[in-house]
């Protein structure tokens, strides 16, 4: 889980992931780009991403969102 606030208006290159992605827009405006389509999401929206989509987004500052990922995302050193 990740929540994030943006402080300022900014966009991402598109990307994959190899884990599944849910997110949830709680305030402000995120556009999402998938497979070259643009997909505007305001606050209480929420969008899927399956795992190896590309994608990237635009988000306007004050934009708060919440980021659930599936599967493996990251190795942590020294736990097990």
């Amino acid at each position: 889980m990740a929540v994030w606030t943006c402080t300022e208006t900014a966009s991402s290159a598109e990307h994959v992931h190899d884990y599944d992605e849910y997110m949830i827009v709680v305030q402000g405006c995120y556009t999402l780009i998938v497979n070259g389509e643009r997909i505007l999401l305001g606050a209480g929206a929420e969008f899927f991403i399956p795992r190896g989509t590309p994608h990237s987004g635009e988000v306007v500052s004050g934009t708060r969102t919440i980021h659930a990922f599936g599967g493996h995302r990251v190795d942590r050193r020294g736990k097990q």
